[in-house]
Order: C-alpha cells, then structure tokens, then sequence
C-alpha cells in the first residue's frame, strides 16, 4: 500500500538519500546532492510551495514530488500558476505505482492552491519515456500536454574568448541596480510564458535569501547612453546542490581527454574522473529582448572568461529555440539536452488559449 503526504524537516535525511538515488542519465550520469537541506531549492520556487512524500511500509518514502504556487506573466498578464517539480521515485520502488500516487498528490495540492482551472507548469526531461507515457495521463491522472522545450546549452571553459561587447559596458550589479534591473524585467519578462512576477522588494529579497547568491553574481550590459540592455545572474549552486559525475559514455570519455589535454595546454578547466564533483555555474533571470541576442552574447562572453579564470568547468544557460535569444550560444561549443514543458491542471486538462504564441521562460537553476 502507498500512502502519501506532505513532507516536514524530519524528512529530510530520507530526501537528501532519495535525490542522491535519483540521477540524472545521459551522456554524462549525474548525482545531483542536495545537502545539507533538501528544501532549500523549493523554498525559492515559488511565494508558497509544498513537498510530498510517497511511503511504502518495505521502502519507507520512496519518492516525492513538490509543488509552489507562483506569480507569472501568461500572455502578458499577471496571473497566479502553479509549478510541479522534483517528481522522485526510488529505483526500488518505479513501476509499484509511486509515480501515480505522487501525481494524484500534486493534482490535489494544485488545486488547494487554485482550484480546477490553476495552470501548472511541469517539465520532463527530453527522453524520459516512463514520464512521458504518464504525461499522456490515466484514470485519476491529468493530462499534461507539451507546448514547449528548453534548451539546456552546457558551455565548456576551454578556450579565452574575445570580448565582443559591441558598445557595451558589461560590469557586475550592485545592490543600488535593483531598481533599473527591475524596471528592465517589467518591460522584458511580459513577453514570455511564466516568466515571474517581480517588484524591487521581492527581488532583492530573493537573491538575499538565494544561498550563494548575491547582487555582485548579476551581469550587467549597459548602453552608451546610461540605459540598461541587459543582464544575467550567474549562480555558483554549492551551497544547495551539487553535481558529481558518475559515468560519461563510451563517447564523450573520449572527448573528455581530448578536453582535458586542450585545458591543460591552454590554462582552461578539465573534466573530472567519474566519481568526482564537476564544478558548475547556472545562469538565472536572463532578462534581455528576444531581438537583441547580441547584448545576451556580449554577456555571455564575459561570464565564460570570468568563470574560466576561477577554474569552473562549465556553465549551463536554458532557452526556449523559438526565442531570439537562442542565437546568443553560437561559437561558444555549447552542448544542448532538451526539456520539454508540459501544462495541465487539477481538472484534469489545460484546455485555455494556446500557449505557443510566446517562448518560454524557465530558469533552469531551481531545477
């Protein structure tokens, strides 16, 4: 028998196990550890957030799934939504109806937020056919249909790059920013799907309560006339995860000495051994216009030498491939893995205006 029920801090040593469990596989297999408190990534999700746990009385929790209610732009509005995450299962214990129960508790925590009607924003990694045979839904289950993808583009810190700031100042943000950064998201964030809701307060008290995040991690791009262009938070996660290689493919081991032999030739970082932790850095609130993929470039840039000088490894920036943006990632030897994002609601089915008139925005950070 599965019972499930909200999680509390007494359950957090099983989670941190249940994460560690959990990785993520591809052409390199990732653990992604979350000590030392499972919680802290959902407790920037959203302005309110829940975490279930599923119990088995062989397994004890033998999975979790979290949700958070959240204030986000939808077709240039504001509109209160819900976002499902960390969706967990024990190897043990998958296929033994886990996922189900789980699914069935985050339909219920959605709707206490909102009711039948409440969007919810969920995402599947690219390939992930169990999930996606439950996103097509089952008795009891929502339907959660695609309408969207987010590009994961992982750039290796090999090679210096050249500046090309195209009449920019870029510089790090400092806490008397906040206003100009926030004025600058109202104009940009409108115009992408779930892109969250920010006022100067809530925004400054959320890089305040971000672990390992501060003002001075935010890049800036200025224009010559004092405007602001663009920016980008890049976010070194340690403090609430981290990710430890546990396998590369027969593939990428190759190229992974061939990486390595052009780092240690040109100064830039190398790649771990398995078994040991890849040093990374996570774009958050990438805020420029989808038509101005060069001021994002000229940022990217700068972060790419700054972090190449601190001996990181790789960075990761998510976008949609419908927005301008995309463009920003050519020549930096990016390496893409798609997510797709799904919709549904407590009623059982998103069943309001089409999604797709606008890309998605989705930081891949609280992930």
């Amino acid at each position: 028998m599965i019972v499930t029920r909200d999680a509390s801090a007494a359950d957090n040593p099983s989670l941190l196990a249940l994460a560690a469990a959990c990785p993520m596989v591809g052409h390199v297999t990732l653990s992604v550890e979350r000590d030392p408190d499972f919680f802290a990534l959902n407790r920037l999700s959203g302005d309110s957030w829940r975490v279930g746990v599923a119990m088995t009385a062989e397994l004890g929790i033998s999975g979790c799934v979290a949700v958070a209610e959240r204030r986000t732009y939808l077709f240039g509005r504001p509109v209160m939504t819900a976002y499902a995450s960390d969706l967990k299962v024990l190897p043990a214990a998958r296929g033994g109806g886990s996922a189900p129960a789980l699914l069935r508790w985050a339909r219920e925590a959605v709707r206490a937020y909102g009711g039948d009607e409440m969007p919810c924003l969920l995402t599947i990694l690219g390939g992930n056919r169990p999930m996606e045979r439950l996103a097509r839904g089952r008795p009891g289950l929502p339907i959660m249909d695609r309408f969207a993808t987010i590009r994961v583009h992982s750039v290796p810190l090999l090679l210096r790059r050249r500046p090309e700031d195209g009449g920019l100042r870029i510089a790090p943000a400092e806490p008397c920013h906040v206003e100009a950064m926030v004025a600058l998201w109202e104009q940009v964030a409108p115009h992408r799907q779930f892109a969250p809701v920010l006022d100067a307060d809530g925004f400054a008290a959320w890089v305040a309560s971000a672990p390992g995040l501060g003002f001075h991690d935010y890049w800036l791009a200025w224009r010559r006339d004092g405007r602001l262009a663009g920016f980008v938070g890049i976010w070194e996660q340690s403090a609430l995860k981290r990710m430890r290689v546990l396998a590369y493919s027969r593939r990428l081991a190759a190229v992974r000495l061939a990486i390595n032999v052009i780092g240690r030739l040109t100064g830039g970082a190398t790649f771990p051994p398995a078994g040991a932790p890849l040093r990374t850095a996570t774009a958050v609130h990438v805020c420029v216009p989808s038509s101005e993929p060069g001021v994002l470039h000229a940022l990217l840039l700068r972060i790419h030498d700054a972090l190449r000088a601190r001996r990181f490894a790789v960075f990761a920036v998510g976008l949609d491939p419908r927005d301008g943006l995309s463009a920003a990632v050519r020549g930096l030897m990016s390496q893409p893995t798609d997510v797709n994002a799904c919709i549904t609601t407590a009623g059982g089915r998103y069943t309001g205006v089409a999604l797709n008139e606008r890309p998605l925005y989705y930081d891949i950070a609280l992930v």
